[in-house]
């Protein structure tokens, strides 16, 4: 930014020159154009000097500023602003599971569903809710989740995406896959999780929505997913794993 800004004013003294010259040897229009350049130059140059000291909206130094600053007093707080830098500048990643939000999702949702037009195929969306149990800690739950997100990896397929939506909320996106094939997925996922041993998660609910089974746009599938999650979150109580639950099929 220094070195832009530098560079724009010496491109100003330039305009004023050529506007002296073109001035005295009676060239006008030479000496109006230099003049114009030089004004938007150092304007320019002035202003990508003074960006790199201004201050936010509420009065604290820039990025560039902390991380000087910080440099100088301690390594570990630049290590702290580099990590909020990148979470600001990746919106679309969930910074403890490293897999991708809902913003994502509700994008990529839209393209899968018509790829499977496309193709012919269909395409099932599983929503998994985790229940945990009494009294765990906020440190002991986000130990909890990265552990399952391991889980999950390892259950679905490659070409699967897996993405989290919510504190405790997952969403899959199985290409290829109808809502029968979509439940045994998260039925595999409960088992899977239930052989990691003691876990403060306490049960894995599922609901399931297919494409074209439940629904032709994005919108309605994610809907109808939605209420079966609903459903399957509903009388926690039960013995068991957790509920699953497939959306019943739409009228043809």
């Amino acid at each position: 930014m220094r070195l832009r800004g530098f560079f724009a004013i010496v491109v100003g003294l330039g305009g004023v020159a050529v506007s002296a010259v073109g001035m005295r040897s009676g060239h006008a229009q030479d000496g109006v154009i230099g003049a114009s350049v030089a004004f938007v130059a150092v304007l320019l140059g002035l202003g990508a000097t003074a960006r790199r000291r201004k201050p936010d909206e509420n009065g604290e130094a820039s990025a560039d500023a902390l991380v000087t600053v910080e440099a100088i007093n301690d390594d570990q707080n630049v290590d702290l602003v580099e990590v909020a830098a990148e979470a600001a500048a990746d919106p679309i990643t969930d910074p403890l599971t490293g897999l991708m939000n809902e913003i994502f999702f509700s994008g990529l949702l839209s393209t899968k569903v018509a790829t499977a037009r496309r193709r012919l195929w269909p395409l099932s969306i599983v929503l998994l809710k985790l229940v945990m149990k009494p009294g765990v800690t906020t440190e002991a739950a986000d130990a909890a989740i990265v552990a399952f997100v391991g889980v999950i990896s390892e259950t679905i397929r490659t070409a699967d995406v897996a993405c989290r939506v919510g504190a405790r909320s997952f969403a899959l996106l199985l290409d290829d896959t109808d809502e029968d094939g979509a439940a045994w997925v998260a039925e595999r996922i409960q088992i899977a999780h239930a052989r990691e041993g003691d876990s403060p998660i306490a049960k894995v609910c599922a609901g399931v929505a297919s494409y074209p089974s439940h629904g032709i746009e994005p919108a309605e599938i994610l809907i109808t997913a939605k209420s079966a999650l609903k459903q399957a979150s509903d009388n926690l109580e039960l013995p068991g794993l957790g509920r699953v639950i497939v959306a019943p099929q739409r009228p043809i």
